[in-house]
């Protein structure tokens, strides 16, 4: 009888995550960075065997050659224990090592390294027919196959000597391969893929400037000037953060052709060049190693929150981004959210922005099912996963809750995870984000939350959970207070991008009682040439009476807005967080140039920022908080009517993710009918989900809305 057993193969991921397959058998043995590092050396260097003692004083090189070579044995040893079959794949002899070509695996790096020299072979041959032939089409599909192999830097969790030089390697060719890609897509006029890989590439390097203006000009030849205006935001907000520098000339020659339009149809710009920038951290040293100390403690195997207290306008955003600036820009996987005030959140919103922020790990069917609840999109590209069933049982929530740990910590690296405005999260985020917490304790994770104090009472679920985390040992505290009167000179001289004299800082220090945000913002609106007054006299640092020193500074900022800018705030302020184009683009009635030139005054101005690929958002809540207050009733009333509509619109595949937004608007636009019709909906999604306290408030509304409706009808 013929044999039919077939010999498992193993599938090694060596680029982004380590990650071995055993047929179909997932390896979690080899789980510490030396292990994998011996293993991916001998399987970049395959094709020779090693010598013992080189690899000893590679890995050990500090180590006398006996100590390193009696380390290596162990390591060896543990290696051949943990992975399956081990001799089939080592071949092991008392004087070298070396990988077995001819074993049955099968090797990411190899792959990636096989579609570009078939790219290139497809190149040189239809070099050599000149031309003619599906050579182009070849090379594409080739370059796309490496691209999509490439999932990250070679082995990011190993910091041995030897792998240096074979990460950059891979990294410029995928560079390489990312350019010459993103260059054939729109010679094929495939304009939508070709901007896809310039996200990719942007990505990849955020610093090369010429990637954002090819991908500027792309979004343009599909009619998209905000997209191209965003990529412009997002070009010139990176090198002013990482560089301290603006766009070269050849970056904004191209942003100034997307901004020229008919110019006798638009009000004149107000903001020429951007606000003063604040590129550095001021008055926060003690705070910022706080912040170190629990990264290091993290990835040293022990999950830690760290907590960021104190009023609004105290720097607690900042403080948290710099961090989350700091981790990026070394290959450390980041991922940040925001809480809204609005009581349209929808349930677990921040933990589905972090999901969609980080990569998926490849999961089992059962847990995918589950994330479908917070991401829906999961079914539609996966038609085969099944529709996740009702939470009606506890067990059954602490499966979705196993699922969502499963997702965020499902990569062995570092992770940090970033969650503004902690006093705004529902009851149901903050549960899981303890059970997170608790999930896994040898997980390298940290998460940095920021919350104001004052919004927090004893019975908010915040609180409890601050109690069990200090009971547990996995909290850090850093309560922010005001800056010292040297450090508001120093901040105040970098937005205005000036020295300023001593009486000067002395007045704004007096004035804004060293809250950053006062500072800030009293600079940027406009600093009087002399400053009236003494410290006994007390001083006058604005042109005007200062009866709130906030609402003058953030007025001051406001009134040098065009009436086309604040009538885009105004919408922008209705839609009540973070906010897209399309979003504006349907609830406002003007033009799309009109719209660009509005949303690039506000970017111009700092009154919004750019907020992932596709968003804005106000630069603070204050901000917003300004802008909405100002509207009279009936105004208000048609915005949020039209923010309704416009939600409705762009959601249209999936209301059930802003069914409660939706409705907040209706109620607030005075719509009862439309209104009463999305808290149904609302509960229903929030009834499956097991939000217990979102099914409350929203019957509460539809009681109060159905009441009222019988008054009127009395």
């Amino acid at each position: 009888m013929q044999n039919s057993f077939k010999t498992p193969t193993l599938h090694i991921q060596l680029l982004g995550d380590f990650r071995l397959v055993y047929g179909d058998e997932l390896v979690t043995d080899i789980d510490t960075p030396r292990p994998q590092s011996l293993l991916a050396y001998l399987l970049l260097h395959r094709s020779a065997p090693q010598s013992r003692h080189r690899l000893a004083f590679l890995f050990w090189p500090d180590s006398p050659e006996s100590q390193a070579l009696t380390n290596l044995r162990n390591l060896l040893y543990r290696l051949r224990h943990s992975l399956p079959d081990a001799d089939r794949f080592l071949h092991v002899d008392r004087k070298t090592l070396q990988w077995r070509e001819a074993s049955p695996y099968e090797l990411d790096v190899a792959r990636f390294e096989d579609a570009l020299a078939r790219a290139e072979r497809a190149r040189a041959q239809s070099q050599d027919n000149g031309g003619e032939g599906p050579g182009d089409e070849t090379v594409t599909a080739a370059l796309q196959e490496a691209v999509g192999l490439y999932r990250g830097n070679l082995l990011p969790s190993c910091y041995d000597d030897w792998i240096d030089a074979e990460r950059e390697r891979l990294r410029q060719a995928f560079e390489r391969a990312l350019t010459e890609l993103m260059q054939l897509l729109e010679d094929q006029r495939d304009y939508q893929a070709a901007i896809k890989v310039g996200q990719r590439l942007i990505r990849h390097d955020p610093l090369r400037e010429v990637s954002y203006r090819r991908l500027m000009r792309l979004r343009a030849l599909v009619g998209d000037r905000a997209g191209a205006l965003r990529t412009y935001h997002q070009c010139a907000t990176i090198l002013e953060r990482e560089l301290d520098v603006k766009p070269s000339r050849a970056t904004r020659e191209v942003y100034e052709q997307l901004m020229t339009v008919d110019e006798t149809s638009m009000p004149p710009r107000t903001v020429r060049e951007r606000a003063g920038a604040v590129s550095t951290l001021v008055g926060r040293h003690q705070a910022w190693r706080e912040l170190r100390e629990a990264w290091q403690e993290a990835t040293a195997g022990r999950p830690q929150v760290v907590m960021i207290s104190g009023e609004a306008g105290i720097g607690k955003t900042r403080l948290a981004e710099e961090l989350a600036q700091w981790a990026s820009r070394q290959g450390i996987a980041v991922a940040t959210a925001r809480c809204y005030a609005s009581e349209g959140e929808l349930a677990y919103a921040p933990i589905a922005a972090w999901l969609r922020a980080l990569q998926l790990p490849p999961l089992d069917h059962v847990w995918l099912s589950e994330i479908a609840r917070i991401l829906p999109e999961l079914l539609a590209e996966q038609p085969d996963l099944s529709p996740p069933g009702p939470l009606a049982e506890p067990w059954q929530r602490r499966r979705f809750f196993e699922a969502l740990a499963r997702a965020v910590l499902g990569s062995d690296q570092p992770l940090l995870l970033l969650l503004d405005g902690l006093q705004w999260c529902s009851h149901g985020t903050l549960e899981w984000l303890h059970y997170l917490v608790r999930f896994d304790s040898d997980a390298r994770l940290l998460v940095v939350g920021t919350y104001r104090p004052e919004e927090v009472g004893d019975d908010h679920a915040l609180a409890s959970m601050l109690h069990q985390l200090r009971h547990d040992d996995q909290l850090v505290e850093i309560d922010l207070a005001p800056l010292s009167r040297a450090a508001t000179g120093i901040l105040a001289a970098n937005v205005a991008e000036r020295d300023l004299p001593q009486k000067l800082v002395d007045c704004l220090y007096v004035e804004t009682e060293g809250n950053p945000l006062f500072i800030v913002e009293t600079v940027r609106a406009g600093l009087p040439d002399e400053v009236r007054g003494s410290p006994s006299e007390g001083f006058v640092c604005l042109p005007r009476p200062l009866p709130s020193r906030m609402r003058d500074a953030l007025a001051a900022r406001l009134d040098q807005l065009s009436p086309l800018a604040r009538s885009l705030a105004e919408l922008a302020a209705t839609v009540g967080r973070s906010f897209t184009f399309d979003v504006l683009a349907r609830a406002s009635d003007a033009t799309e140039e009109r719209l660009v030139r509005g949303l690039d005054e506000l970017w111009q101005a700092r009154i919004v920022r750019e907020q992932g690929e596709d968003a804005y958002d106000f630069s603070h809540d204050k901000l917003r908080e300004m802008v909405y207050a100002e509207l009279s009733e009936a105004r208000r009333r048609m915005l949020h009517r039209h923010v309704a509509a416009a939600l409705e619109d762009v959601h249209a595949d999936d209301l059930d993710e802003v069914a409660a937004r939706v409705a907040v608007h209706y109620k607030r636009a005075d719509e009862a009918r439309e209104a009463v019709a999305y808290y149904e909906r609302a509960v229903r999604i929030a009834e499956e989900m097991q939000a217990s306290e979102d099914v409350a408030r929203y019957r509460r509304r539809l009681a109060e809305l159905r009441e009222e409706a019988a008054a009127d009808s009395a």
